[in-house]
């Protein structure tokens, strides 16, 4: 009995610290996977406007002036932007041009709770149409009418896989130069591109939450004169 009262000070003061060595691993494992999470939501945000930049920023590649290079976005009641189509031309081996549509299309996947919050989650799937131009008009084979604002029917589209499955809010507005919205894409002096993401693996209590991301980019001049000077 004397042998234990001598050495209890020493045992309750080594459980002492195995308690503190072990919150302070949990706490070391928890502030990892934190971390973890952060980097891959930002770096899969980063990507993903990356990709939309590329595609943005050669719209319209081989069109002449005075030609539409996207149709206006559709826009749903909630704020979020449902379909975007743009155009792009190249010139294959044989000198003939062949125009590729690409069309971003916004998808409700669920619902997930985070911090106590319902959000909406929503996939956007890239998909590409490539329509022969003859005389400078895309003309799709005859088993593949045209069936919306110049896009082809369903089965000339395929995936490409550039696709984000979770995203909370996409948008995408026209801008003119003067900085106000429009749905005109004649007026269109600017594509503002708006996402949100969260992160695919929740950790309590959350260390981001969601990820904002915009970008801005100039598609001007390809109207000569522009009509805001007519």
């Amino acid at each position: 009995m004397v042998f234990i009262l001598d050495h209890l000070n020493s045992m309750i003061a080594a459980f002492g610290v195995i308690l503190i060595l072990g919150m302070a691993q949990i706490g070391a494992q928890r502030s990892a996977l934190e971390q973890t999470t952060s980097y891959a939501t930002k770096t899969k945000a980063l990507s993903f406007g990356e990709w939309m930049e590329d595609d943005i920023l050669t719209i319209g590649a081989n069109f002449g002036r005075n030609r539409y290079r996207f149709l206006a976005p559709d826009t749903t009641e909630d704020g979020n932007t449902e379909r975007f189509t743009f155009f792009s031309d190249s010139v294959t081996v044989s000198a003939d041009t062949l125009r590729t549509m690409t069309r971003y299309k916004l998808f409700y996947l669920r619902s997930v709770e985070r911090g106590g919050d319902e959000i909406r989650l929503y996939e956007v799937r890239r998909r590409l149409a490539r329509v022969p131009v003859n005389n400078g008009t895309a003309t799709p084979p005859p088993d593949d009418a045209v069936v919306f604002g110049g896009e082809p029917g369903p089965d000339a589209w395929t995936e490409d896989g550039r696709s984000l499955a979770t995203l909370s809010g996409f948008r995408i507005r026209l801008v003119e130069r003067t900085g106000q919205e429009t749905t005109d894409p004649e007026r269109a002096d600017f594509i503002q591109v708006e996402y949100r993401l969260i992160p695919e693996f929740p950790i309590e209590p959350e260390y981001l939450r969601e990820l904002y991301y915009t970008t801005t980019l100039k598609v001007r001049p390809f109207w000569d004169p522009p009509p805001q000077a007519i």
